[in-house]
């Protein structure tokens, strides 16, 4: 019995087993595939619907139409948000206003094309002036004059000057003579002229309390021309007639103009101008005999002639010395024609 049960249960279990192993393996499920039809692809699109549009309108992705204010745009999107700013077209120009910076063209012309006259027109400055000496400390000179300046082009112009000159013996020539027992030689200046040549090299803006805008010009200037001196003799109660001395000179100068707005005829100008030449000093040995004794004079009778004396300055030793002569003017220009224009 042992050996027939185990048999027959060995049998029953692959009886059971074959349909199992007979039986074909399930098929696998294809996985959707896209399939797209040519009629759905040229269909037109449907009706917004809700929106409120008509069917292939575009209109969304334009901008603001003729006549729509983009200000007005800009709060209707911000009325949607519920936003509290509300700019009217004039309140969004002024905001747009003050990010724009606007630069100035040069304040003056000197020279420009006159479209009525279909010409080039080249303005004249008159400038008249004042001065002070600012090198000298025995003899100040107070100056007055005028300058004439004919534009080449709005950077170069040619012209004539001429100063006359106020000088002089200051205070502190009479204390050296008074505390130290010296006599200064020195000469005054009367008037001098010349003809100069100048040019700007340099043109700013400077802006006054961030409302008024000032308009400058920096100028050098070259000349030369003639300068008249005159000596102040040491021994004024024996020698009252001093002698003149013309010569050469030649100038150069640093100055300034600044122009008003609105003004488009005037111009204020500032200058430092220094004047070379040779001048003829008093002779050393012209003055008062003071020695008693026959061929033991310190000084020269035959120099009170102030022609004498003149010539003895130009044979000392040294001759013609050189001198320079500093000055500070302030002076306004005018211009001539009055207007120009800008040719567009």
């Amino acid at each position: 019995m042992r050996r027939i049960l185990p048999g027959a249960t060995i049998l029953v279990v692959c009886a059971l087993s074959l349909p199992a192993l007979a039986a074909p393996p399930p098929e696998e499920q294809p996985e959707d595939e896209l399939v797209l039809d040519e009629e759905d692809m040229e269909a037109a699109p449907e009706d917004p619907g809700d929106s409120g549009g008509k069917p292939g309108d575009t209109s969304f992705l334009d901008g603001p139409g003729e006549g729509e204010d983009v200000a007005e745009v800009g709060a209707t999107a911000a009325g949607d948000l519920e936003s509290p700013v509300q700019l009217t077209e004039a309140e969004q120009r002024k905001l747009d206003e003050k990010q724009i910076t606007v630069i100035q063209p040069q304040a003056f012309l000197n020279v420009y094309y006159d479209t009525k006259a279909e010409k080039t027109k080249h303005r004249v400055e008159l400038m008249p002036q004042v001065g002070l000496t600012i090198n000298d400390p025995y003899v100040r000179h107070w100056t007055a004059g005028a300058e004439v300046n004919f534009w080449l082009n709005n950077r170069m112009a040619i012209g004539i000057n001429g100063t006359a000159f106020f000088g002089a013996r200051t205070p502190q020539y009479d204390r050296i003579r008074f505390q130290e027992g010296l006599l200064l030689t020195a000469n005054k200046t009367l008037w001098q002229a010349s003809v100069d040549y100048l040019y700007e090299p340099f043109y700013g803006k400077i802006a006054l309390f961030n409302r008024l805008l000032l308009h400058w010009e920096s100028y050098l200037q070259i000349g030369g021309g003639a300068i008249h001196t005159q000596n102040i003799p040491r021994f004024q109660a024996i020698h009252p007639t001093p002698y003149n001395h013309i010569t050469g000179q030649l100038n150069i100068g640093v100055g300034v103009r600044y122009y008003i707005q609105n003004l488009n005829w005037f111009s204020v100008n500032l200058v430092v101008r220094t004047f070379g030449y040779f001048d003829a000093y008093e002779p050393a040995n012209r003055g008062v005999n003071t020695s008693g004794t026959p061929g033991m004079e310190i000084d020269d009778p035959n120099l009170d002639d102030p022609k004498a004396a003149y010539k003895a300055a130009k044979k000392e030793p040294l001759g013609d010395r050189l001198a320079f002569n500093a000055m500070f003017f302030l002076g306004v220009s005018f211009y001539l024609p009055p207007t120009f224009e800008y040719r567009r």
